[in-house]
């Protein structure tokens, strides 16, 4: 807190009469960087238009959100104080992680609802799956620092084929 409130720069009382521990900033900051890809609808939660473009957006959003400055570095603090501190990996997780795959569920849902997917689906394994097919080629690389190596437009159409059963 000391460090933070000399980064602000404020006192740290000041700091302490926003945040009244650290794991209210660490909220603070988990929030301020899931909001821009949360804070606006994600994705329709009806099954309107035309899927692939409707998943389309949904990626182009979520790579909007990896490319902001704060993304990374956050996700890389989180998994390095896991072990330590839990409660903070279950901050990140239900601040961004869980409402970005619930909002992708949904929608997947409202598909198969609509026929317009085959039913025995699950749709939260859907969209955990199809998230993989995209984080996998497209976002790990930028975690760990290297290089990526496909094509994005490429990776995001496979991903979209293998989730509308056109694989």
């Amino acid at each position: 807190m000391d460090a933070v409130a000399a980064a602000a720069p404020v006192s740290k009382r000041t700091l302490y009469q926003h945040f009244p521990g650290k794991a209210d900033l660490f909220g603070a900051v988990i929030d301020e960087a899931w909001s821009h890809f949360t804070r606006a609808p994600l994705i329709p939660s009806e099954a309107t238009g035309d899927p692939r473009a409707v998943l389309r957006a949904y990626v182009a959003r979520l790579t909007e959100h990896w490319a902001r400055p704060d993304v990374i570095p956050l996700l890389r603090l989180v998994i390095a104080e896991a072990p330590r501190f839990p409660e903070l990996s279950k901050a990140y997780f239900a601040a961004g992680k869980e409402p970005a795959v619930k909002g992708l569920a949904a929608y997947l849902a409202a598909l198969v609802a609509e026929g317009r997917l085959p039913t025995g689906r699950d749709p939260q394994l859907m969209a955990a799956q199809f998230l993989g097919a995209i984080k996998e080629p497209l976002f790990w690389p930028r975690v760990l620092g290297v290089p990526v190596a496909f094509d994005a437009t490429e990776a995001v159409e496979r991903a979209i084929d293998g989730v509308l059963g056109q694989a």
